[in-house]
């Protein structure tokens, strides 16, 4: 029994020295006031990210997102969660540019009007990252080839699909930390 969790604590040892694991995350808060009728929107969102670098060009990871949107008597609160896998098709230094491809899982739920529902969908982005040091990186990505499916029953006769290109929008910063 002994041999066996040695080799097990072995393996685990050799997995984790050349790991890469690494966690970023991003928030964000914002006000928009109306002039025509003097109200404003508050909106704010989080987002941490964990992934694990399986070699130099590919990682996996799981991204959350955590988004409030309030005006008046209007709130909005969604949750989604992506698993992610990102390629690394050029490298040059510290900088690198990549693909990244999400799978959406997202659940959303708005007050007055009452209104719930999921999305299922699935991304690219192209990407780009910086090392600062061995440890850190600015990572940003920006545009997105998207599909996504909305069970929007509960308050719409039928379900929405979406397909878009999204061409200078979804532009995201992050700063990563890799141990």
């Amino acid at each position: 029994m002994k041999k066996v969790l040695f080799a097990i604590a072995a393996m685990a040892a050799c997995v984790s020295a050349s790991a890469q694991v690494w966690i970023s995350g991003g928030a964000s808060i914002s006000n928009d006031s109306d002039w025509n009728d003097d109200k404003s929107a508050t909106q704010w969102n989080i987002t941490p990210a964990i992934g694990y670098a399986l070699d130099d060009a590919l990682e996996v990871g799981l991204e959350l997102n955590l988004e409030g949107y309030k005006k008046d008597e209007t709130s909005r609160l969604n949750f989604k969660i992506s698993p992610f896998a990102r390629y690394t098709f050029f490298t040059d230094g510290d900088f690198s540019m990549f693909l990244q491809g999400n799978i959406d899982f997202a659940n959303y739920s708005q007050k007055s009007p009452d209104r719930k529902g999921q999305v299922f969908g699935v991304s690219i982005k192209p990407g780009v990252k910086y090392a600062l040091t061995d440890n850190f990186a600015m990572v940003a990505t920006v545009g997105q080839l998207y599909w996504s499916h909305s069970d929007r029953t509960e308050y719409f006769d039928n379900d929405q699909n979406s397909f878009g290109v999204g061409v200078g929008s979804g532009l995201s910063f992050s700063l990563v930390y890799s141990f």
